[in-house]
């Protein structure tokens, strides 16, 4: 686990499942093009997490 999984910012069961898929924050923020250390990409990145989790459950309605 890089040591930047530890800046992960709290998460919904359904956002750290997803994150998980990713294969950790690091992965997940990186994958965006995001720096999981930089606040303003922490909270783009969690913006990102909250559409993917709004769309997961509109498709499960």
């Amino acid at each position: 686990m890089p040591s930047t999984d530890a800046l992960q910012p709290p998460l919904t069961p359904a956002e750290r499942a997803i994150v998980k898929s990713y294969g950790g924050w690091t992965q997940f923020m990186t994958c965006f093009g995001l720096k999981p250390w930089e606040t303003e990409d922490e909270e783009e990145g969690k913006r990102i997490l909250e559409t993917f989790t709004a769309n997961s459950e509109e498709e499960n309605a």
